[in-house]
């Protein structure tokens, strides 16, 4: 968190060396700072359990990733309680991540057998 502090304060610092000041200063600081943050990769939004359809997609940010939503609305009860959600979302990216895991496994012990056998 203290990093990302510091990269912040760096961001501001540099638009405003740039000559950057109100509004336009708080809006290219908000789209760095966003940049900086590492995208959940979930698919399912965590506050409805819906698909998430990548051309209308909403995204909020907490502690410093960036999670997917289906709708302003699910975006708005996110923001109520991110932590919950957000741990909604990076369970289910864990659990793809080790349902991916056991299929390379899988395929893997099934190309040993067939080499056993030829």
């Amino acid at each position: 968190m203290v990093k990302r502090a510091v990269g912040v304060v760096a961001i501001v610092a540099l638009l405003i060396s740039a000559g950057m000041t109100g509004a336009a200063l708080a809006q290219e600081a908000v789209t760095q700072v966003t940049q900086m943050a590492e995208d959940a990769g979930n698919t399912v939004c965590p506050v409805c359990n819906a698909m998430i359809d990548e051309n209308d997609k909403v995204t909020a940010e907490y502690e410093g990733k960036v999670y997917n939503l289906c709708c302003d609305g699910c975006k708005e009860t996110f923001l109520e309680d991110p932590a919950t959600y957000a741990a909604l979302a990076d369970a289910e990216v864990a659990a793809l991540q080790a349902s991916e895991a056991a299929e390379e496994t899988a395929l893997m012990e099934m190309e040993a057998e067939e080499a056993d056998i030829e």
